[in-house]
């Protein structure tokens, strides 16, 4: 492709979705990125013929835009519903585990102290407070801090208690739903299978281990020097690379951009997962476990798709363990012997932070694009969801190209 119409650079979820809408009007789109994977945070691993997930492990039937596109790539006959075990999760707490349902969470909760707050609470503004102060406020700061706030936090593996208690960022959000679809599923093969279905899409190339170097505006739009030596240019530039990757790529080009951008906070997250025999595995089936107090923010199954030989499982843990710790952390609480992993994999992601202010924060970002030829996309506009990433991508493609 030596005239793309757009090029994108980022081959995640983002990058991909935005490449999908483009290509969709009769673009020509040429994605850039830079590891050899392509997919972001949709990151299905293989064992053999077992998938099992990475990164995001989840979707659902308000999912639209996400839906919109798994029907223009014609994926919608491989959505698998996940099963009973999605109805169950593990609370570990003092090295014991309890399994539970959704609402045995209620009795973890202090009554007492939910009798002393939620008159006031339920009258407390969300407006301007975080996740903790908000809910702190409701339920009451000892019920937030030993039961809902770990829960949370394991959503985004990171401390979800600075985050917006409403507005950009925040982690609740009603969302119209497809009554058409599964209201959760996830699909054949993984949800990795999205971004391998839109880089076969006609009008898009995508090329992995190609890296950005530096961009620079031009009379016609934009120029990306690749760390090859390649200078390509364009009419229109998508960035769907994290904030401060694209910040230090727009240094030169877009000043006010690129310092927007470097204000957006972020955490690291390493995930270890591992595959073993599904009758060498004690723990029970369930969709996740939930750590009170441990070096890990969560554990996910692959349990709501059941396999009759594997089981898979992926632990998401705090910063500042090393890899052998994160191992034997793993082993203990699934309680198996190294030799008994069939297959480790190991990522490590820097994610979105979005504390109170975000949307300020994003405001800023989308008033020093404005009327460029450029989009910005990503995960750390809306929020961190799946869906939150795709729409950003499909509302920045119909700003640059509104026609259609």
């Amino acid at each position: 492709m030596k005239s793309p119409d757009v090029i994108v650079v980022g081959g995640g979820i983002s990058g991909l979705a935005l490449a999908f809408f483009a290509a969709r009007d009769g673009k020509q789109v040429l994605v850039l990125e830079s590891s050899e994977r392509i997919g972001g945070c949709l990151d299905s691993r293989r064992h053999g013929d077992y998938w099992f997930e990475l990164g995001a492990h989840t979707c659902y039937n308000s999912y639209t835009t996400l839906i919109e596109i798994l029907e223009g790539t014609g994926m919608m006959g491989k959505l698998v519903p996940r099963g009973d075990a999605r109805k169950v999760f593990g609370l570990l707490r003092g090295g014991k585990l309890t399994t539970m349902g959704p609402l045995s969470v209620l009795f973890q909760f202090n009554p007492f102290e939910l009798l002393l707050s939620m008159p006031v609470g339920l009258f407390a503004s969300k407006a301007g407070r975080s996740t903790a102060e908000y809910y702190g406020k409701l339920l009451g700061r000892n019920n937030f801090a030993k039961v809902l706030g770990p829960f949370l936090s394991a959503v985004p593996s990171q401390s979800a208690d600075g985050f917006p208690a409403e507005g950009a960022g925040s982690l609740f959000k009603k969302r119209p739903r497809r009554e058409d679809v599964i209201k959760t599923w996830t699909l054949q093969g993984g949800l990795g299978t999205i971004a391998e279905a839109i880089a076969k899409v006609p009008g898009i190339q995508v090329r992995s281990g190609c890296a950005v170097q530096h961009v620079v505006r031009t009379a016609a739009g934009y120029q990306v020097a690749t760390a090859g030596g390649e200078v390509l240019d364009a009419p229109l530039l998508a960035m769907a690379v994290p904030p401060a990757a694209a910040s230090q790529l727009l240094q030169s080009a877009e000043p006010e951009l690129a310092q927007a951008l470097a204000a957006i906070q972020m955490a690291s997250v390493d995930t270890l997962g591992a595959v073993v025999a599904k009758d060498g595995l004690p723990l029970p089936e369930l969709a996740f476990v939930v750590p009170l107090q441990d070096t890990f923010f969560s554990a996910v199954t692959r349990d709501a798709v059941p396999d009759a030989s594997h089981r898979g499982v992926s632990f998401h843990f705090r910063p500042g363990q090393t890899a052998e710790q994160q191992r034997a952390r793993m082993c203990e609480v699934l309680g198996v012997p190294n030799e008994k992993l069939l297959a480790t994999f190991a990522r490590h992601t820097e994610l979105p932070s979005p504390q109170v202010g975000h949307g300020e924060r994003v405001a800023a970002l989308d008033a020093a694009v404005a009327g460029r030829p450029m989009a910005l996309c990503g995960n750390y506009f809306a929020g961190l969801a799946i869906e939150d990433c795709v729409a950003r991508s499909k509302a920045e493609w119909l700003r640059l190209n509104p026609a259609g």
